[in-house]
């Protein structure tokens, strides 16, 4: 909080409070990267504050939304317990709480809530070296299946996860972002480039990557949703390896309890 005020004051800027952001006037020479150092926020969770600003196209003037801490506006579509919304999140329900003091042991539906987010925990990054990109059931397995909207058999390229609208998405694996925009059947889709491996995020309702932005594993980089083929809210994950399409679950930590798997046998 103070290293924010006093890099803004240097600035000589007028900071307007809000419940969890400030409003910052964008000066001659800022980046999005330098906001994002100056103001230990995240890159991707700054494009999520700030959906209709161009990174590589800020304004003298433009008004820009920087949260006090890293952490994003959530509105469930349905009530859920706060355990599940930390699930979601991949944190411990605690840490929503501490800021968010008022919030009891279940959130009402369309009740907006800061979450802090920004990465998964470390204890789930280090299980393995792919990570779930977000908490759910697989409603949709690799492999030859009946389209549910073409109905005919089609190869499934990936896994369909079940999630609500909005839920975050996160970086399986550390990389470069090689893609970020409509791909017709994916919808809003992000590819992220490993060096060998790519993984596919698709059918977001929000991006908050760039082309050739590098990010960590375990990064918040978009939030899922319903967009190109889709007959519901759902996060579409691929991995490929030289290009071919890969098993993503051969792939994913299956002792991550945060994850919950449709099937559990092998």
């Amino acid at each position: 909080m103070r290293r924010i005020l006093a890099f803004a004051l240097i600035m000589i800027v007028a900071i307007t409070f809000a419940e969890f952001n400030i409003n910052y006037k964008v000066q001659s020479g800022d980046t999005f990267y330098e906001l994002s150092h100056n103001f230990n926020i995240p890159i991707p969770v700054l494009m999520d504050w700030n959906p209709d600003v161009t990174p590589s196209n800020l304004k003298i003037g433009q008004t820009l939304k920087i949260p006090l801490v890293s952490g994003i506006l959530y509105k469930p579509t349905k009530s859920m317990t706060l355990s599940t919304l930390a699930k979601y999140f991949f944190i411990d329900p605690e840490e929503i709480t501490a800021i968010n003091p008022t919030v009891g042991s279940s959130i009402a539906a369309n009740k907006e809530i800061f979450v802090p987010v920004g990465k998964v925990n470390t204890s789930f990054t280090q299980l393995a070296d792919f990570v779930w990109p977000v908490y759910g059931s697989i409603t949709s397995e690799f492999g030859w299946r009946l389209h549910p909207i073409y109905k005919k058999n089609m190869y499934h390229s990936g896994i369909d996860i079940g999630v609500p609208q909005g839920t975050p998405v996160f970086a399986a694996r550390g990389g470069t972002v090689k893609y970020a925009g409509w791909k017709s059947d994916y919808g809003n889709l992000i590819i992220i480039d490993h060096g060998g491996y790519q993984t596919y995020y698709a059918h977001l309702s929000k991006i908050n990557v760039y082309v050739g932005l590098r990010v960590e594993k375990g990064d918040f980089i978009a939030r899922s949703g319903n967009t190109g083929t889709s007959t519901g809210p759902h996060l579409h994950f691929e991995v490929r390896k030289n290009d071919e399409l890969q098993d993503p679950v051969a792939y994913l930590p299956r002792t991550n309890t945060y994850v919950m798997r449709r099937v559990l046998s092998e």
